[in-house]
């Protein structure tokens, strides 16, 4: 398998209460980064989906960083500070500039309204043409179906143009990103 050196950025959930295949996925997602030499971005959490990716990482031997704000680790103490490098923001704003910054590309797994937010948020850049970067929703048991049909909803009363939706690929596993990632990265910049 060949190296990419990739920094990921990953969105998800700071729960825990997704399915065992939503963590399987992301362990899969781990093997092959750590195959791919690559390196985990993400919002510097402890807890969840967001704390098993960077445990996971860790353990093996995958470089993680990770950027949370002043008033998430003051308020609910949830930064991880065992990552290789914790950055710590004034506000989200600052937060999603970094990740946009800093990652080659972004892949969505399930998560609630703030890993919606993030997603929206390279949605839109990229889709203003002020992204380049990949963008990857990692759809376990149909986890964003539902989220798919809103923006189909939102396209049928002209509201939302089809380039909006083009800007994305979906995936069903965490190998899947990767297998993505490759095409969009030989298709190019605007991929």
């Amino acid at each position: 398998m060949a190296k990419s050196g990739y920094k990921l950025c990953v969105f998800c959930s700071a729960n825990s209460g997704l399915s065992e295949a939503v963590f399987r996925a992301a362990d899969e997602f781990c093997d092959v980064l750590k195959e791919k030499e690559g390196q985990l971005l993400y919002g510097g959490g402890r807890f969840g989906l967001m704390g098993h990716f960077a445990d996971q990482c860790l353990k093996r031997g995958v470089r993680v960083r990770g950027a949370t704000t002043k008033r998430l680790d003051e308020t609910f103490e949830t930064a991880y500070r065992g990552i290789d490098e914790l950055i710590i923001v004034p506000d989200l704003f600052e937060r999603k500039r970094w990740f946009l910054n800093e990652a080659d590309a972004f892949v969505i797994f399930p998560g609630g309204i703030g890993t919606l937010d993030e997603a929206l948020e390279v949605i839109t850049w990229k889709s203003l043409g002020e992204l380049y970067k990949p963008i990857i929703f990692v759809n376990i048991d149909g986890f964003w179906d539902s989220t798919f049909r809103m923006f189909d909803d939102l396209m049928s009363k002209n509201v939302l143009r089809a380039d909006a939706i083009a800007t994305y690929t979906v995936v069903d596993s965490g190998r899947g990103v990767f297998a993505a990632l490759d095409r969009a990265v030989k298709l190019g910049p605007e991929n």
